[in-house]
C-alpha cells in the first residue's frame, strides 16, 4: 500500500500493521475503511476531525480530508453511493481469509 493512500497504515502478509511502530493491528479488533469514492467519505471524516482533539491528529485528517476532496474534484466520475458487499464465506468467493492468505 502506498503512503500517498495510507500515510499510518500499512499491508504487510495479509495484515495491517503501523508504519510507526509496526505493529500489526490485532485479529480481533474491528477495522472500517473509507475511500475517497465513497460519497459520504468527505463528510465522515469532516465530522470525525471536529470531534478529535489532539492538534496532530487533527492535522493528518484536515490532510486527508484534502485528498479526499481533490480526488471528488478530479474524479466525479467514479464517485458513488456507499455499497456493501459483505463477504460471507470466503471460500465461496474466491478470498481467503487473512490468516490463511500470503
Amino acid at each position: 500500500m502506498l503512503v500517498s493512500q495510507e500515510s499510518k497504515y500499512d499491508c504487510v502478509g495479509g495484515k495491517l500493521i503501523n508504519r510507526k511502530t509496526r505493529e500489526p493491528i490485532p485479529d480481533g479488533e474491528p477495522v472500517f475503511i473509507l475511500r475517497a469514492k465513497d460519497r459520504k467519505a468527505s463528510a465522515a471524516l469532516f465530522y470525525y476531525m471536529n470531534l478529535c482533539e489532539n492538534g496532530a491528529h487533527v492535522n493528518l485528517i484536515r490532510q486527508r480530508l484534502s485528498a479526499f476532496r481533490d480526488f471528488e474534484f478530479h474524479h466525479r466520475d467514479k464517485m458513488g453511493e456507499p455499497d456493501t458487499a459483505l463477504i460471507v464465506n470466503p471460500l465461496e468467493t474466491g478470498f481467503e481469509d487473512s490468516e490463511t492468505s500470503l
